[in-house]
C-alpha cells in the first residue's frame, strides 16, 4: 500500500466515524452488528424521540396513579364513598399496595399495546420502502438486522416504559404514603413487566417477517391483548400456555402473594414463546427474498 492510499483510506475511516458509520469488525451472522444497532439506537436516543416516548409514558403511567393517590381522595364531596371502597380492598396490606396495585395493573396493558405500536414497522416499513435491502446489500447478516431490531426496541421499552416511570412512581407512593416501596418485590413486579414487553416486542417483530402488510400483525398481536381482557376472566386456564394475565401476576409478585401453578406457568410460557418468536423470526428472514 502506498502512502498516498494510506492517507485516502484513514480520510474515508475519519469521515464514515463523524457520520456514525464504523468498519465493520465482525463475521459470519453478526457482520454490521455494531453500525445496525448504532443506527437504532440512534433512532431512540439521538432524536427528540425520546422527549416524546418520555413525556408520553410519564402522562400515561404516572398520571393514572397520580389520579388514584391524589385526585381520587379529593372528590369525596363529589362521588362519597369511592375513595373508602378503592381503600377497603387493600385493608392489612402495606401503604403502598394500592399504588402498586393499579400501577401494574394499567402498566401492562398500556406498555403491550405501546410496544406493539412502536414495533409495526420495523421490519415491514424496511422492506416496503427498500431500506432492509439496501442495508443488506452491504457486508451486513441479516440476523445482525432482526437482532439489532429487537435490541434497541427492548433497550427502548425499558428504559421510556419502564425504568423511567417507575422511579416517579416510588416518588408518588412516598408522597402519598411517607414510605418507601418494597423494592425486591417492586423489582420482581418489574422484571414481570420487562418480560411481557420483550414477549409482544418478539411477537411483532416475527410477525412483521412473516407478513407483508401491517395488518395481519396488529390484528394478532392486538387480539392476543384482547383476548386476555375477554376470555382471560372466563377461561383463566388459557394463562398456562400465554401470557394475558400478566398484569396480574406482576401484581402478587408486587404484594408478596405466593403465586399460583397457573401464574408460575404463564411466566416460563412468556420466556419460552419469546425465545421461540426470535428463532422463527430469524429463521424465516434468512429465507426470505427482496
Amino acid at each position: 500500500m502506498t502512502a498516498q492510499t494510506s492517507t485516502q483510506v484513514s480520510t474515508d475511516l475519519r469521515l464514515a466515524a463523524r457520520q456514525g458509520l464504523l468498519p465493520s469488525r465482525g463475521g459470519g451472522w453478526l457482520a454490521g452488528f455494531g453500525n445496525m444497532l448504532s443506527k437504532e439506537m440512534g433512532e431512540w436516543f439521538h432524536t427528540r424521540r425520546w422527549l416524546g416516548q418520555m413525556l408520553i409514558w410519564i402522562g400515561i403511567l404516572d398520571g393514572m396513579v397520580a389520579l388514584i393517590l391524589f385526585v381520587v381522595p379529593r372528590l369525596e364531596r363529589i362521588l362519597p364513598g369511592l375513595n373508602a371502597s378503592i381503600n377497603q380492598a387493600f385493608v392489612g396490606m402495606p401503604p403502598s399496595a394500592k399504588g402498586s396495585y393499579y400501577y401494574f395493573a394499567f402498566a401492562v396493558m398500556a406498555g403491550a399495546i405501546g410496544v406493539i405500536i412502536l414495533a409495526q414497522d420495523e421490519i415491514i416499513q424496511e422492506v416496503q420502502t427498500g431500506t432492509a435491502a439496501w442495508i443488506l446489500s452491504k457486508p451486513s447478516a441479516r440476523q445482525s438486522f432482526i437482532i439489532t431490531k429487537l435490541l434497541s426496541n427492548v433497550i427502548g421499552a425499558l428504559v421510556f416504559i419502564i425504568a423511567i416511570p417507575a422511579v416517579i412512581f416510588v416518588s408518588e407512593v412516598y408522597l402519598d404514603t411517607h414510605q418507601g416501596v418494597p423494592i425486591l418485590s417492586f423489582l420482581a413486579g418489574l422484571g414481570v413487566f420487562m418480560l411481557t414487553m420483550l414477549f409482544y416486542i418478539s411477537l411483532v417483530i416475527m410477525l412483521g417477517v412473516l407478513f407483508e402488510t401491517r395488518g395481519p400483525v396488529l390484528g394478532i398481536s392486538f387480539g392476543l391483548v384482547l383476548a386476555g381482557l375477554a376470555i382471560g376472566g372466563m377461561i383463566p386456564q388459557i394463562s398456562y400456555i400465554l401470557p394475558v394475565t400478566m398484569d396480574k401476576v406482576a401484581q402478587l409478585v408486587v404484594l408478596g402473594i405466593t403465586l399460583p401453578a397457573m401464574f408460575i406457568s404463564e411466566i416460563i410460557s412468556a420466556a419460552i414463546l419469546s425465545i421461540v418468536f426470535i428463532v422463527v423470526a430469524l429463521w424465516r428472514f434468512q429465507r426470505r427474498e427482496f
